[in-house]
Formats: structure tokens, C-alpha cells, sequence
């Protein structure tokens, strides 16, 4: 029977993807209707917001998933309900104080900090979503604590609908209004602020249900006595820090690109207008990014408490199976994305974007997703085993080795440049985090099982794919083929790589029954697959 945490996973996962798929593909109306200046503005302003959503968030809505995990394990509903109590209350004041701080300094901000005036407005913009998104965060965690996934899942995806909805809308009525850029960039960012107000109404209402069952479940429970606030609080927010530093690393990196990428480019004598489309360029490569680290997210998320909960118990076989399964999950789904996305750079950016400018740059930063995916979910296993500083120490090592390669790649590769310093910074962030990993569990890690056989499955989609592509381009002629050419052989290419490598797992034994019966009609795929005989009896990686 599956365990709870590869459910989790599944649900997380579906919910996310869908997120991210309609995240990132709203880039392409977003940029074909207001265009790369207006995304590059949008772009360098978000850092900022970020990196005080983070502030006022605190790491608090990973902690209490870890502190409801704890507590339910040992039956005490009431002590969970506390651990919400306080968590909420932390977050409303942190969102007020870094709300303040983004809408009044915004002036300062853009003027002095990022020496781009026209930011203004979507700073300002986005600091009303600063009062949302940090309270909405604690009650997720507050479920995912229970391992229940549904309400962040159906949260996320109602958040998302909202803010795409909002950004189009209002973006394409602002643009046939001929309004300036950087208010258009504005009025784009509100999307954020809308979506959020969706997704709290969707966990307050789950919460509403819960505090039903609590307060039956309070009646019969005599043992535990609730938790003072105060002292409780100080705990979260002591366990929150070092999370905290850590999740801020992570829009520290894209900071540091709206402090150091302009500025280079102007360096190399662009003007601020072009300087702001080449931003915007550059930025056509996170929604791909995005959507290939979106499974190491939500398995991380799910791998928190699960871990937390074995460890409290000293199950550390457990622990290790947990580890292992994490790693094999987080490369089968994003080692092919990511090489795939390499491949197809091109012919997926004239779908996206109307043309195939910033390619190369695209098809760097596809790297950087290996790196980056593995980085979060050995991150999330070293958060729940207990180790909340190792993390942070290592991306603050990651953050160093980026401005450090944008000054010297950016003057001599430009756009590209930020990329190969992208993956280079992520590639060093992934090695420590591994290793530490291995180090403090000492974990025996299946090399073949676990790395080999997705590698080589791999290779081999990449190398069919590389050939199938080749040969098109070289048996006819795309030269000024039209963007719904390049849709249609993306998407038959993609899906040819997908069954490619689909065949592979099967055929090398790197997924087995257990595994495909975790699917949606896993059973029916395992019956039609040994049919074919596409499976074969294999030892399992991944234990239930």
C-alpha cells in the first residue's frame, strides 16, 4: 500500500504542476501582449517582494508542518490547533511591518537600490500581497502537517486561476488603454495580491472544518493541556530562523540578478530601455525552469514532516528509505525535463514567446533545473532531519558563486552569461547539500538504482531526440515557418521524448509495479504493459 508520503507527493505534485504549467504558459499572452520591456520590468521588481514575503514569512509555514507533525504523532490534536494559533498571529504582524516596508520604501528602492525609477508602481503593488500570502502559507503548513495535501493542492490551483486570470485581464485592457509601461507592469503584479485572497478562502475554509473535528476530538482529550502561546511562539519562530535564511537564499539569487544583471549590461553600453528587454529575455527561461523543479517542491514539502515524524520516532530505516526514494523521484522527472528542454530550446521559445531570441540563454539555464531540483529535496530532507543551518550555509555559498560568475561571464557572454552562472551556483549548492546529507545520515546510496538508470534513460531519449530533430531541420526547410509550425513540432517532439523515455524506465527496471500503481489507472498501465512486455520483474527503489 502506498505510504502517506508518496501520496502526498502524488497530490502536491498534480496540484503544483497544473500551477506551474498554467504559471509559466501565461508568460507567453503576458509577453505577446505587453512585450519584453514591460516583463523586464515585472521581472526585476519581483525580487524585492520576495525577498520580504520570505521576511514576513519566516519560515514559519515549513515549521509548522515539522511542529503539527510532532504533535499529531503523539495524539495531541490540541497542541496542533496551538501551533496554528501562534504561527497566524506571528505572520499578520510580520506581513504589516514588511507590507510598511515595500509600499513606503518603494521610492527608495527604485531610484537608489535598482536605479530603474519606472519600478516603482509594481513595488508598491506587490506589498498588498505581503498581508495575504504569509497567513494563507500557515495554514497550508498547518495541513501539510497532517499529510494532508488537498486543501495547499486546491489552494494553490484556485491562487493561481485568480492571478493568471487578473494578469491577462487587466494587462490586455491597460495595454488597449495605451497606459505606460510601468504602469502596465503594475497593474500585472496585482494579480498576486487577487490570487492570494482566492487561496485564503480556500485553507480558511478547510480550517473551518477542522476546527470542528478538533473541538470534538478537545472533549476527549484529557492528558494534553494547551500550550502557552507565548512560550510556543518563541519555539516557532527560533526553529523558523534558520529555514527562514534558508528559503531567502533562493530570491537572494534572483535579487542579486536585478542588482548585477542591468548593471552589466549596461556596462557593455545598452541603454536602460534595451537593458529592460534583455532582462526580459533572460527571464524567458524561468517558467520552463519552474515547471521542471515543480515535482522536487512538492515532494519536499511532503518529506518535512514525514521525515520529522520517523525521526521523533527513531525509525531511521525509514529515514533512508525516505531519502532514497526522494533522490530517484526528484531525477526521473527532472533529469529528461531538463536535457529535453536543452534539446528543444528553440522551437519551444518560438511557441512561447513569437520568436527565438535569448535561445542559447534558454537552453544554458535548462541545466541549472538538474541541479536546482536536487538542491530543494536534499534542502527538505536535511530541514527534516533537524539540520536547519546546513541548508542556508550552503545556498549562501550558491548566492557568492553567482554574483561572482555574473561579473565574470556576463561582460564576455552578456544574457548567456547570467545562465552558465546560474548553473554553476546550483551545481555547488547540489553537491553540498548531497553530501551532507550522506554524511550526517550515513545513507547507503543505490548508485545504479538511484543514478545510472535515469541517466542512462536519459541518454537515451536525448540521443533519438537530438537525431529526430536534426533530421527535420535538415529535411526541411523552417526558415520562416510560421510560430503554429513551431507549436506543432514542439508538442510532437516532446511527446515522442516522453514515450522514448517512458519506454526506458520500464525496460531498464528503473520504475517498477509499485511505482506505476501510484499513477491515476496505475493498475490498468501495469496490466497493458505486461502485455507488451514492456515490464519485467525488477527490485523495486522506491519502497511503499
Amino acid at each position: 500500500m502506498a505510504n502517506k508520503l508518496v501520496k502526498g507527493t502524488l497530490i502536491l505534485s498534480v496540484a503544483t504542476l497544473f500551477t506551474k504549467v498554467i504559471g509559466s504558459l501565461f508568460w507567453a499572452p503576458f509577453q505577446n501582449i505587453a512585450g519584453d520591456e514591460t516583463v523586464g520590468l515585472y521581472r526585476i521588481s519581483f525580487p524585492f517582494y520576495s525577498i520580504l514575503l520570505m521576511v514576513a514569512s519566516a519560515g514559519i509555514p515549513i515549521t509548522v508542518s515539522k511542529f503539527v507533525a510532532e504533535r499529531l504523532s503523539r495524539g495531541d490534536r490540541m497542541g496542533a490547533r496551538q501551533v496554528l494559533k501562534a504561527a497566524s498571529l506571528i505572520l499578520t504582524i510580520s506581513g504589516l511591518c514588511a507590507f510598511s516596508l515595500l509600499f513606503f520604501g518603494a521610492d527608495f528602492i527604485s531610484r537608489v537600490l535598482l536605479e530603474n525609477p519606472p519600478t516603482k508602481p509594481s513595488l508598491q503593488m506587490l506589498a498588498f500581497a505581503i498581508l495575504i500570502v504569509p497567513v494563507m502559507g500557515v495554514y497550508r503548513g498547518y495541513f501539510q502537517g497532517h499529510q494532508q495535501m488537498m486543501p495547499t493542492g486546491i489552494s494553490q490551483v484556485v491562487e493561481q486561476i485568480i492571478r493568471v486570470g487578473t494578469v491577462i485581464g487587466l494587462t490586455y485592457w491597460m495595454v488597449q488603454a495605451h497606459f505606460s509601461k510601468e504602469i502596465v507592469a503594475a497593474g500585472a503584479t496585482s494579480g498576486a495580491f487577487a490570487g492570494a485572497i482566492g487561496g485564503l478562502f480556500i485553507v480558511l475554509w478547510y480550517n473551518h472544518r477542522d476546527r470542528k473535528q478538533a473541538l470534538i476530538s478537545d472533549r476527549q482529550q484529557e492528558t494534553f493541556k494547551p500550550e502557552p502561546l507565548r512560550p510556543l511562539a518563541k519555539e516557532i519562530i527560533r526553529y523558523a530562523i534558520p529555514i527562514s535564511l534558508a528559503t531567502l537564499v533562493l530570491p537572494l539569487i534572483g535579487l542579486i540578478d536585478s542588482f548585477s544583471v542591468p548593471r552589466l549590461l549596461m556596462a557593455r553600453g545598452f541603454d536602460e530601455e534595451m537593458t529592460n528587454t534583455l532582462f526580459g529575455i533572460y527571464s524567458r527561461g524561468e517558467p520552463f525552469v519552474n515547471v521542471i523543479s515543480t515535482f522536487s517542491s512538492a515532494l519536499t514539502l511532503a518529506l518535512i514532516p514525514a521525515i520529522s515524524a520517523h525521526v521523533a520516532k527513531q525509525e531511521m530505516e525509514a529515514v533512508e528509505r525516505k531519502i532514497s526514494q526522494a533522490w530517484l523521484m526528484t531525477l526521473v522527472i527532472g533529469l529528461p525535463c531538463s536535457v529535453g528542454l536543452a534539446i528543444l530550446a528553440r522551437p519551444l521559445n518560438i511557441m512561447m514567446y513569437k520568436n527565438g531570441d535569448g535561445t542559447t540563454t534558454l537552453a544554458v539555464l535548462a541545466f541549472s533545473a538538474i541541479f536546482s531540483t536536487l538542491a530543494v529535496t536534499s534542502s527538505g530532507i536535511l530541514q527534516g532531519l533537524g539540520y536547519n543551518k546546513l541548508p542556508v550555509r550552503h545556498l549562501l555559498i550558491g548566492a557568492a558563486v553567482k554574483i561572482t560568475a555574473n561579473i565574470i561571464f556576463i561582460p564576455v557572454f552578456g544574457i548567456a552569461g547570467s545562465a552558465l552562472a546560474m548553473v554553476i551556483a546550483y551545481l555547488v549548492v547540489c553537491c553540498l547539500n548531497m553530501w551532507m546529507v550522506m554524511r550526517k545520515t550515513k545513507v547507503r546510496v543505490h548508485i545504479t538504482g538511484n543514478f545510472i538508470k535515469p541517466l542512462f534513460c536519459t541518454l537515451i531519449m536525448a540521443g533519438a531526440l537530438f537525431c529526430i530533430n536534426t533530421g527535420i531541420h535538415h529535411w526541411m526547410d523552417l526558415n520562416g515557418a510560421t510560430r503554429l509550425t513551431y507549436t506543432f513540432l514542439s508538442l510532437l517532439l516532446c511527446g515522442f521524448g516522453a514515450v522514448i523515455y517512458g519506454i526506458a524506465l520500464l525496460l531498464t527496471g528503473t520504475i517498477g509495479e509499485n511505482e506505476l500503481r501510484l499513477l491515476p489507472m496505475g493498475t490498468r498501465l501495469v496490466q497493458l504493459f505486461k502485455k507488451l512486455k514492456l515490464m519485467r520483474p525488477a527490485e523495486n527503489t522506491i519502497s511503499s
